[in-house]
């Protein structure tokens, strides 16, 4: 970008961009686009100035997507050596820099069951009344006691649709589009949680190039309630991790 500027983005980029350098003196601001979401995809960038998307005041209402694009360095895990290998830029890095990413504020984010959930239920039962919106993606975390990548009963939902306050003590009640596939447990000691997943401004590996290329594998010296399932160190760095930023 050009030194002493303000580029303002009001619709989707079509080309895949390189390394983005927003100069110290500079702010790249992502404007409200109703008609569709803004997308960006880009290796990389460096913000030395200004990256910003709403306030704190006044918040990014729409969808905003920046996706990025790459691959990570096949030295990054050198045996005794850690982060050693230069960056290949696929990520957004602050130099001297802001980030103001402000999307819209949904609450809680994190919540707990208030009532068991059964396997091909379509619907749970929270502790405290959410705002969240049908079509969102929601985790509903394993209440099993092995827990590992290759046998774990984590789920994702999608929310069809949400009753607030349905009965006395009742935060929401949460219909999904498909049922659960596991037993979730909410007792007396322990009750499972559930988060939000989705958010309207969404920073993402691109999923050309993300997904992992190293398997996580079985270590027979790592047990773990009498299962050798635990994943082996060092494994599933290229995971296509998306952070959800609001």
């Amino acid at each position: 970008m050009p030194s002493n500027s303000k580029v303002i983005i009001t619709q989707s980029v079509t080309s895949e961009l390189g390394l983005i350098t927003v100069p110290s003196t500079s702010e790249l601001i992502f404007d409200e686009n109703e008609s569709s979401p803004i997308t960006l995809d880009v290796s990389g960038m460096n913000v030395q100035g200004a990256l910003r998307a709403g306030s704190e005041t006044c918040r990014y209402s729409t969808e905003l997507i920046i996706t990025l694009h790459g691959s990570r360095p096949i030295d990054l895990n050198i045996q005794g050596q850690s982060n050693t290998a230069v960056p290949t830029y696929k990520g957004i890095s602050i130099n001297g820099g802001i980030i103001s990413l402000h999307g819209k504020r949904y609450y809680p984010t994190w919540t707990r069951l208030a009532e068991s959930v059964q396997a091909g239920q379509s619907y749970l039962l929270v502790q405290e009344q959410v705002n969240w919106e049908p079509g969102q993606e929601i985790v509903l975390t394993t209440t099993a006691i092995h827990d590992s990548r290759e046998w774990h009963k984590n789920e994702v939902m999608t929310i069809d649709y949400i009753v607030n306050s349905p009965v006395p003590g009742v935060g929401s009640a949460i219909h999904f589009t498909a049922p659960a596939a596991h037993d979730h447990i909410a007792n007396g000691s322990y009750q499972g949680e559930v988060g939000l997943l989705s958010r309207n401004i969404k920073v993402q590996g691109s999923s050309d190039d993300s997904d992992p290329t190293d398997a996580a594998g079985s270590c027979t010296d790592r047990n773990h309630f009498g299962s050798n399932l635990a994943p082996c160190p060092n494994k599933y760095k290229t995971v296509r991790a998306a952070r959800l930023i609001h």
